[in-house]
């Protein structure tokens, strides 16, 4: 107890009011402190599926990167994927096209670029400072 007791005034000589943990500190840019990249090579086993079946969009290694890129388009953009077809292979990318969806992923480079039909427009997103194709 006594051990205790000597080294509150040290703990409490830590607490020195300051609201900086360090001076030095250097806060990094967003794209370094983002999510790892998860496994996406659980995809292949998706391809041939539509993604109302195999959960593409709802319950994928990609499905955190959707939903935070697209913020608060995510609903309508998975409500439309919900009627797009299977998930197919084209060279190195994977593409589900639907009448007013589409996605396509590069799972090599963790990429991805989405499209959604509204008011008779395209609106797209990608992975940030990737190339992704449109299709």
């Amino acid at each position: 107890m006594r051990f205790l007791l000597c080294l509150l005034p040290l703990c409490l000589s830590a607490c020195g009011g300051s609201d900086n943990v360090a001076d030095n500190v250097v806060v990094p840019p967003v794209s370094v402190t983002s999510e790892t990249p998860g496994d996406w090579s659980a995809l292949a086993g998706m391809v041939g599926r539509r993604p109302s079946e195999s959960g593409l969009i709802e319950n994928s290694p990609i499905s955190v990167d959707v939903q935070s890129r697209l913020g608060p388009d995510a609903a309508a953009y998975r409500d439309a994927m919900m009627r797009s077809g299977p998930l197919v292979r084209e060279g190195n990318l994977m593409v589900s096209r639907g009448p007013d969806a589409w996605l396509v992923i590069q799972p090599g480079e963790h990429a991805f670029r989405a499209g959604l039909l509204r008011n008779g427009r395209w609106q797209e997103w990608q992975t940030p400072g990737a190339d992704v194709p449109a299709i």
